[in-house]
């Protein structure tokens, strides 16, 4: 029995987008299509050195980004993840650095382990970390050591590691000689990880709200990227407590000091600024305001900004979705697969499901067969697509029946038992 086929719309395609080639090789090859996020990337890198602090991150994402990423290029997620698998001098370059880390300097290491981490390679970062840890003797070290630290535990394993990481940046910061834009930068962090997830004491938390409020007080020339960034996470606050006026007030905020930024500086990782107040501008209007139409014009001016990156087709998707829009928001999620990753999985996801609520149960199951492709052993996908196709009464049933029984039955292809 044949399985259903997906739509060339939403096929993934063979070619890889400017994303997986910066993940996997921390460049890209001549091409109109590069995303802000790699050109940010790529850029950083490019810039690099051991013995200045300053890599900046316009974005991190999670392992299994990367591990998607592999599995779509058809490589071991474990050798990408550890730099075994080397395709650039880049990637080179890099897990050279590593290997002979014990001859960096703590700035060094910091530095290293930043590149490490702006392409997702956690385990390595977090042994480099380590090694700084140990090594660090002034406040600015203990910060920078502490920041990375956290995005390490943001990332890997959901913040456990985050109270230890906020103590060891607040002792620096009282300790003295963090420059004020780098102690605004952790506040920040501290605003936004307490109200998402409670990563910190709330003592801790008030202590960092008090701190980055006098901080923009206090400094009329504080960057103005730190800045934009500070109000972003300070609008979480009222917007946590419903108070939407003075939620779009730090939201403007946010957006001037963005503004001009770029301005200043015109280059990806400045514009990546206004790319995540547009981000939080949908936030905004989903769950303070209410108002789905700004909501769809916050999605579009995202789009807009960077038409080429899947994810802001899956932001307008999710704000279509919830306006009851099903079919228009399948269209976005369709796109933002079409585009690959990062998160093509879960978008085509989304769209299986909303083409199944608006009534097209052939698409739908043709967005189950990819994806059961993709991730052959998750046993939630190949029902969901079973169930659909018997509702159908659709011949692709045998399919989803015959690959759900063969995983049940803990059958490796050889035939020998699963572990």
């Amino acid at each position: 029995m044949t399985a259903p086929t997906s739509p060339a719309s939403t096929r993934r395609t063979e070619g890889r987008n400017a994303f997986q080639e910066t993940l996997l090789g921390i460049e890209y090859g001549p091409r109109p299509d590069v995303d802000l996020f790699s050109q940010a990337c790529v850029e950083q890198f490019q810039e690099f050195q051991t013995t200045a602090y300053g890599y900046d991150f316009a974005q991190v994402f999670e392992p299994n980004a990367l591990t998607e990423v592999a599995l779509l290029a058809g490589l071991d997620p474990t050798a990408v993840a550890d730099l075994t698998h080397r395709p650039t001098p880049g990637t080179v370059s890099l897990a050279e650095l590593t290997e002979h880390s014990a001859d960096l300097p703590v700035v060094g290491l910091v530095n290293v382990a930043s590149a490490l981490i702006s392409v997702s390679r956690f385990g390595l970062a977090e042994r480099l970390l380590d090694q700084a840890a140990a090594r660090s003797a002034t406040a600015r070290e203990t910060f920078e050591v502490a920041m990375l630290e956290l995005i390490v535990a943001n990332r890997r394993d959901d913040g456990v590691g985050s109270p230890r990481a906020f103590a060891r940046m607040r002792q620096a910061i009282e300790t003295g000689g963090v420059p004020a834009d780098r102690s605004l930068d952790g506040c920040s962090q501290a605003v936004v990880w307490y109200l998402k997830r409670k990563e910190l004491p709330e003592e801790s938390f008030r202590w960092y709200l008090r701190l980055g409020r006098e901080l923009v007080a206090r400094h009329s020339d504080m960057p103005t990227a730190a800045v934009s960034s500070w109000y972003r996470a300070l609008a979480m606050s009222p917007a946590a407590e419903g108070d939407a006026v003075t939620t779009r007030q730090y939201m403007d905020n946010a957006r001037r000091a963005a503004e001009e930024t770029y301005a200043h500086t015109p280059r990806a990782y400045e514009l990546h600024l206004l790319k995540t107040y547009h981000e939080s501008s949908i936030k905004e209007h989903l769950y303070v305001t209410g108002d789905i139409d700004r909501a769809v014009e916050s999605g579009r001016d995202l789009i807009a900004l960077d038409p080429v990156w899947a994810p802001s087709y899956g932001e307008l998707g999710e704000v279509l979705a919830k306006a009851g829009r099903a079919e228009a928001a399948a269209r976005m999620y369709e796109k933002a697969a079409e585009l690959g990753p990062p998160y093509y999985g879960h978008h085509l996801l989304q769209a299986a499901r909303l083409r199944e609520k608006a009534g097209d149960g052939e698409r739908a199951l043709g967005h189950y067969q990819s994806l059961t492709e993709l991730a052959p052993d998750s046993e939630p996908l190949l029902e969901a697509g079973l169930v659909l196709a018997r509702t159908l009464s659709h011949d692709s049933a045998a399919y989803f029946d015959d690959a759900l029984g063969a995983l049940r039955s803990g059958a490796n292809a050889d035939g020998s038992a699963r572990s």
